[in-house]
């Protein structure tokens, strides 16, 4: 099943959303929606989060703050250089692990929140880390054009003129202000401007000094850190609280009220607000000439943030809905190919190259197995020119069966593919939905039904055989498929928009099923058949039966992801098809097709119960 994971590994803390299929999940990391990316690095090895933190206590020499903040080469931590890379992958390692674990597979695709004003090497870099961490990453994307791309293409702020030029004020642990030009093709960083001094590192450097007396390095050594970490969890409690008790290391508790974070966050947001009006001064543009003004980042929920902001700015910027996720939702399904229609919101996108030889192999399986059905195929009483008296055919029909059903499921799964084909070349009429998903679901059960009625004929014409019996064998077992596939894609129509994770990933079907029944139905035919060489004469039954309990598999792997429940399936249903298996491969293609079918009927049941996503 297709799963994708995006990550913004920020200076400060790591947000994750994971989408498969049926679901859209924000990881809990640590505890909650994020995790600190500071790692510790002692004898013990590398940690990161909640656990450096508490290692920091007792060993503050090994406490890292920011890794993405110490550059891209080596640093001196406890007395030894460590690769910097190698911090931000512990970080990464750990939010894989996280997914891997909620999804129940490792994730197929990654994709990464980078600042916008990142170059080539520092993307590369990132990139580096995540392929350390076992990521496969498929793409980064800056996150002021992730956040946009949650918006409506009409969005924009208040008492502004609607545009294509968006300015997006990032503050998190710093603060980085984008001007976005919006286009067909996706969103274009037009200018950028990036001030470690102008968001929440500055801000909870300001609230030390006022609770303590004293800044952060001229605390002693075995405090320092364990004093910043309730400096920060006071500070976002205070957001939703109108005052909170803070411990202190070395006296009573210190009760801190919303109106020093106030006080505090005056000067460094408005230096936010300055940097936002410089990069409009950069891009020689003002702020009539922009359709919105756009607010997000994890210190964007201090309360008033955006007011003050705007004082500097000279208009009051939009707080985006979860300001802190906007980001890493937004990259979750954003796509830079997506058109801005009117008609409905789906995201079109090409599959990875990787997904290629998906696509391509259950018809590749299709095409051996049907060669080898016409092939190994023995003609009695004459020949398909030369037929005699009583002529007849002894054919493998499961595997004409089994090749017909992997065509249908080939053009299936490549459904998405039709529909980003026809999204690109086929104009929008405006105030209508395009329904693009259905009509690629429609072609490739067109196309498969064609295919299989091509196999029937050309094995008629080759076999001299009658034309009915074939297509009872090519077509008829690969009806309920192309029902069920209709129903998916009534429910596409109704639905007009993507599941999470994107059609793509529903409809992939899984290569080892395919595999499997493959090599199931192979194995069944050459002991039923014949064909396999002399000295494999003692071993036929054997691969006979084995070949009824590869179908058993294959059924399991249709029916359910979890490898218990397929162990247990596998075994349940093994003792009969290896029964079947010594009637010949007929019955098990049926089987087999059956179980396709309550895929696809599993599959419309989902679209059904699972509401569309909402980022």
């Amino acid at each position: 099943m297709h799963s994708r994971l995006a990550i913004d590994c920020g200076a400060a803390t790591v947000r994750a959303v994971l989408v498969t299929p049926t679901d859209v999940a924000v990881l809990t990391l640590d505890g909650c929606d994020r995790m600190s990316t500071a790692v510790h690095v002692g004898d013990a090895g590398m940690v990161a989060g909640a656990a450096a933190w508490q290692r920091a206590t007792t060993e503050p020499d090994g406490f890292v703050l920011s890794p993405l903040r110490a550059g891209t080469g080596k640093v001196t931590v406890g007395g030894s250089e460590v690769e910097v890379v190698d911090l931000v992958a512990v970080t990464l390692r750990h939010v894989a692990a996280v997914a891997q674990q909620v999804a129940g597979l490792p994730v197929d695709e990654v994709c990464l929140v980078v600042p916008a004003g990142w170059g080539p090497r520092r993307r590369t870099w990132l990139r580096h880390a995540a392929r350390t961490a076992g990521l496969p990453v498929s793409r980064l994307i800056a996150a002021p054009i992730a956040a946009l791309d949650r918006l409506d293409p009409d969005s924009g702020a208040k008492g502004l003129q609607a545009g294509p030029v968006m300015l997006v004020v990032d503050v998190g642990a710093g603060c980085e202000t984008t001007l976005v030009q919006r286009g067909p093709a996706g969103g274009e960083v037009l200018a950028t401007l990036a001030d470690p001094d102008a968001g929440g590192d500055r801000l909870d450097a300001v609230l030390l000094e006022t609770w303590t007396g004293t800044s952060l390095d001229d605390l002693p050594a075995d405090s320092r850190w364990p004093t910043l970490a309730n400096v920060r969890a006071a500070r976002l409690a205070l957001s939703e609280q109108p005052a909170v008790s803070m411990p202190m290391p070395d006296g009573p508790p210190l009760v801190v009220n919303y109106a020093a974070v106030a006080d505090a966050s005056r000067p460094v947001l408005e230096h936010a607000g300055e940097l936002a009006a410089q990069v409009l001064e950069a891009a020689d543009l003002t702020l009539d000439q922009v359709g919105g003004v756009f607010l997000i980042g994890g210190t964007a929920a201090v309360p008033a943030a955006a007011d003050m902001i705007g004082v500097k700015l000279g208009a009051t910027p939009q707080l985006m809905a979860t300001p802190h996720l906007s980001a890493v939702l937004g990259a979750a399904g954003a796509d830079p190919t997506r058109t801005a229609a009117t008609g409905d919101n789906t995201q079109w996108e090409l599959p990875p190259l990787r997904r290629l030889f998906t696509l391509a192999l259950p018809g590749l399986v299709s095409l051996a197995l049907y060669a080898h059905f016409v092939l190994a195929a023995t003609f009695n009483n004459g020949t398909p020119t030369r037929p005699g008296p009583g002529y007849y055919v002894q054919a493998s029909w499961g595997e004409l069966t089994l090749a017909a059903l992997l065509a249908a499921i080939c053009f299936l799964q490549a459904a998405s593919l039709i529909a980003t084909l026809l999204d690109r070349h086929t104009p929008d009429r405006p105030g209508q939905p395009r329904g693009r998903i259905t009509a690629g679901i429609g072609l490739a059960i067109a196309a498969g039904l064609a295919t299989d009625a091509l196999y029937a004929v050309t094995a008629a014409l080759f076999f001299n055989h009658p034309m009915t019996d074939l297509l009872g064998w090519a077509i008829l077992p690969v009806l309920p498929v192309a029902a069920t596939a209709a129903v998916v894609a009534v429910l596409a129509w109704r639905r007009r928009s993507p599941p999470a994770g994107g059609w793509d990933g529903l409809l992939t079907f899984p290569a080892s099923s395919i595999i499997t029944a493959a090599v199931g139905i192979l194995a069944v035919s050459l002991w039923w058949h014949g064909g396999l060489p002399w000295w494999l004469n003692d071993w036929t039954t054997s691969l006979g039966l084995a070949g009824g309990l590869l179908i058993a598999v294959a059924v399991a792997c249709t029916l359910t992801r979890h490898p218990a429940a397929r162990l247990a399936l596998t075994l349940g249903l093994g003792f009969f098809t290896t029964i079947i298996s010594r009637a010949g491969p007929d019955i098990l293609a049926v089987i087999y097709a059956t179980a396709v079918t309550c895929w696809w009927a599993w599959h419309a049941w989902t679209l059904i119960r699972t509401p569309p996503p909402r980022h």
